[in-house]
């Protein structure tokens, strides 16, 4: 998949790019662990640069390898800088959702006032699942008619 978005990068969007990506399965088919970098060079990078990181690259060992070995994020970094960057900042990743009742109900407004009678006269209410967060959002006969006339 790495080497799928590398050709995306530089065939759509035209920036010379280098992904990798890995994964370890479990043998129950959870995941275990996975990583992967993104590198893009700058339009001003010398030649001399891009050559070194190729080299690097050509004999990186596999992500999941590294990651299996007990590599940390800063470890992956030094493999592929050989030990030449500057850290400029570190953030803890978290997954978190946006989500909310009233984003969905601006959502709602963009189906349309038919849709929305529609709705309106067959359930007497909308319930709506964010794919992201699993959260459940219910908006009732009164609500959705309240967005019904915000319309007219």
């Amino acid at each position: 998949i790495g080497d799928d978005f590398t050709y995306y990068f530089l065939t759509s969007e035209q920036i010379p790019s280098s992904i990798g990506a890995g994964v370890l399965v479990n043998p129950d088919n959870s995941i275990k662990a996975a990583g992967g970098f993104i590198i893009e060079l700058l339009p001003s990078c010398p030649e001399e640069v891009i050559s070194k990181l190729e080299n690097i690259l050509k004999n990186l060992k596999p992500i999941s390898q590294m990651i299996d070995e007990g590599y940390t994020p800063l470890d992956i970094i030094k493999e592929i800088a050989n030990d030449d960057y500057e850290l400029l900042e570190e953030k803890d990743i978290k997954y978190h959702c946006d989500c909310s009742k009233e984003r969905f109900r601006r959502g709602l407004k963009v189906i349309g006032k038919d849709e929305l009678l529609d709705i309106i006269n067959t359930d007497q209410k909308a319930e709506i699942l964010c794919h992201f967060c699993m959260k459940k959002y219910i908006f009732t006969k009164e609500e959705l008619e309240e967005i019904v006339d915000e319309m007219k």
